[in-house]
């Protein structure tokens, strides 16, 4: 993912992964803090 249109994307394939497993807000924040800077 190289901008913030492929966040979407991004979250379609981590979420079947992390569900239970991570706190979903937590890593969409983390991933628009890599996808923004």
């Amino acid at each position: 993912a190289t901008s913030m249109k492929d966040m979407g994307k991004v979250m379609g394939v981590l979420k079947p992964k992390l569900q239970g497993k991570a706190d979903m807000g937590q890593v969409s924040a983390r991933i628009k803090a890599g996808l923004s800077g």
